[in-house]
């Protein structure tokens, strides 16, 4: 990828995870790509294996990277981190962004991010990510610069409504990426649960994400 390529267009315990937290930039479009359902029910999927299966999306795409770097399950600031994190989930969709969100729905987003990655290290980083990414089965729907930011992107769909994806701000000389996935409904969700925030979009994690490695 050259600057001239322009794209088409917490420790072991129990924690919860809020749509506040903290992710890599690019996360934000991934979280949109799957949070846009407009489906009024959502099935009932197991917020650890969502997050199982997230994670390993996004840890499959960082070793295609080829960086020889290890990202630890956590958060240490804005350049570090390896985290999970949600949305809520509404009726109809995003467009019903007005109405209540559903009780016991969420759609989980897992994020990394790591600091003082220069142009010659990241820019072959992204090529190599999305041709694997490409080989895997994902469709690409983004690569190269943004228009309007020193960013360069990949990000990817696969049936279902997943996504993954990577970005290399240049500003910060900063790495991150994410991949996300679409509502579901806790099947442990209970309307007896005493604090009226836990009944959207947090999903009560055992862990944090496992360590993000070269080899996967």
């Amino acid at each position: 990828m050259t600057e001239s390529e322009v794209p088409t267009g917490k420790g072991g315990g129990r924690w919860g995870i809020g749509c506040t937290g903290v992710l890599a930039l690019a996360v934000a479009g991934i979280a949109g790509l799957a949070y846009a359902s407009v489906d009024s029910t959502y099935p009932d999927v197991d917020p650890e294996k969502r997050a199982r299966q997230l994670s390993g999306d996004s840890r499959d795409a960082y070793a295609a990277l080829g960086i020889d770097r290890t990202v630890e399950g956590g958060y240490v600031d804005a350049d570090n981190h390896n985290t999970y994190d949600s949305n809520y989930c509404y009726p109809d969709g995003l467009f019903s962004i007005s109405d209540p969100p559903v009780e016991g729905a969420y759609q989980l987003i897992h994020g990394w991010s790591i600091g003082n990655v220069d142009r010659a290290e990241a820019l072959p980083a992204l090529r190599r990510v999305r041709d694997h990414l490409k080989a895997e089965g994902w469709r690409i729907t983004k690569f190269g610069k943004d228009e309007q930011l020193e960013e360069w992107s990949v990000e990817a769909e696969r049936d279902g409504g997943f996504s993954t994806g990577v970005t290399w701000e240049a500003e910060f000389h900063r790495l991150g990426g994410g991949s996300g996935g679409p509502c579901a409904m806790d099947p442990d969700w209970s309307q007896e649960k005493k604090e009226p925030y836990e009944s959207y979009g947090e999903p009560e994690l055992n862990s944090f994400p496992p360590a993000m490695t070269p080899g996967g």
